[in-house]
């Protein structure tokens, strides 16, 4: 009785159909809905990941005073914050896990009658740059920037050429790098 039935009410959908076709699907345009499913699921899943990334943010700062060569990278040896683990203490780099905007922050201080210019460089290329220095006192200074970066990008902190000579650490001053996560593109 309940199979005759069904047929019965699939009989009159398909002839509603015929009337109707606007109300309902044919054969012909399940791939097209499946090929919107899958498009919906994916654009689900994107957004899920942007939404359900753990956080990225670190902090390092200097636990010596650097007399850098040309170029070389400078390296905030003590780890103050490393959520998401993207700050490698060894390399004195950040490598982005994800395609994002970030933000950085450089804070650097050179002692009187010394200078310091340095870098924030995205792989290669310059994104920022600092330069502290006083003929007579110690003298810090700071550069923030907003990058978009994508999966895999290293940011990192190198002297400016042959630019000045020294990175000042003492107890009550703290150079630094630091860098969060702002969004997921």
């Amino acid at each position: 009785m309940l199979q005759l039935i069904t047929l019965f009410a699939f009989g009159l959908i398909l002839a509603s159909a015929e009337a109707n076709q606007s109300r309902f699907v044919n054969e012909l345009d399940l791939p097209e809905i499946a090929q919107r499913l899958d498009a919906l699921t994916n654009r689900f899943n994107d957004l899920e990941a942007k939404c359900n990334h753990p956080p990225v943010a670190f902090k390092a700062s200097l636990t010596r005073a650097v007399s850098p060569g040309p170029n070389q990278r400078i390296i905030f040896d003590d780890v103050k914050l490393n959520l998401g683990n993207a700050y490698n203490q060894h390399l004195g780099g950040f490598v982005a896990p994800l395609n994002g905007t970030y933000l950085f922050s450089v804070y650097v201080c050179s002692a009187g009658g010394h200078y310091i210019a340095l870098d924030l460089l995205r792989n290669s290329e310059i994104i920022g740059k600092v330069q502290a220095g006083d003929a007579t006192y110690t003298a810090c200074s700071s550069e923030t920037t907003v990058a978009k970066l994508n999966a895999g990008d290293a940011v990192f902190v190198q002297h400016h050429g042959g630019s000045g000579d020294l990175v000042h650490v003492q107890a009550d001053i703290l150079n630094s790098f630091t860098g969060s996560l702002l969004q997921v593109v």
